[in-house]
């Protein structure tokens, strides 16, 4: 899975979430649209709606608003969800297998980042908070959606989801420095970047840097980076990359 930044400078508040407790799930409900084209409808429209991510129909995943702040999509749950939309390929909400894929390690990667279970509660629908039929094929048939009365394909998505983060941390495991990147340089972008004891923004501070310097990341987690000094994590949100 390759997620590539396209972020938002409209329809993006530019706010800092204080918790992550859940990762909420959606359709787009527009079948057959890419996800740039969705993508492009939260920059350009004059509704107050975006999303942090959405996944496409060949399982791209574009990256709208980085996934400490708020993105609106889930109601009165954005202050405390990372959201995830979704592209289908018609009306009743059933996801390619490519896009299940991504969703699937999108959303293991997601809770593993934010310390949440996906079976008790770290993963949400839409229809979890306001009763809408979002994401369909995960909404039980007789409240509007695609799924079976007693919710066959939202119980085994939420198994594979937690499948994903056993298998993901027995490689881990196994081959400790399997995804370690290769040392690379960034450069300091804001005024004032804080340095985390862990890759989210809900591990404490542990510094600060205040120079716009450059710095060496050896390791990286989503759009976290580990500082070569081991002074703790900075989020590459606030970073240009060197060659």
């Amino acid at each position: 899975m390759t997620i590539t930044n396209a972020y938002l400078t409209h329809n993006r508040p530019y706010t800092k979430r204080s918790k992550t407790t859940a990762i909420a799930i959606h359709w787009v409900a527009n079948p057959g649209s890419s996800a740039m084209a969705n993508r492009n409808y939260f920059q350009n429209t004059d509704v107050e709606v975006s999303a942090n991510y959405v996944i496409g129909l060949e399982g791209e995943v574009i990256c709208c608003i980085p996934d400490a702040e708020v993105a609106w999509c889930t109601n009165q749950a954005n202050a405390y969800t990372v959201s995830i939309e979704n592209c289908h390929p018609d009306w009743t909400g059933e996801f390619r297998a490519a896009t299940y894929r991504s969703l699937v390690e999108l959303t293991a990667q997601l809770c593993q980042k934010y310390q949440l279970h996906p079976e008790t509660g770290g993963v949400i629908r839409h229809y979890d908070v306001t009763g809408k039929d979002c994401p369909k094929w995960f909404v039980p048939e007789n409240h509007g959606g695609t799924d079976t009365k007693d919710g066959a394909h939202w119980k085994k998505f939420l198994k594979d989801v937690a499948n994903q983060m056993r298998q993901s941390k027995k490689e881990s495991q196994m081959n400790p420095s399997k995804n370690l990147p290769k040392p690379y340089l960034v450069k300091v972008t804001a005024d004032v970047l804080n340095i985390r004891k862990g890759a989210g923004t809900q591990y404490p501070v542990v510094g600060t840097i205040q120079d716009r310097g450059v710095y060496t990341i050896i390791d990286a987690c989503n759009n976290w980076g580990f500082l070569k000094s081991k002074a703790g994590w900075i989020c590459l949100d606030y970073t240009e990359k060197r060659s």
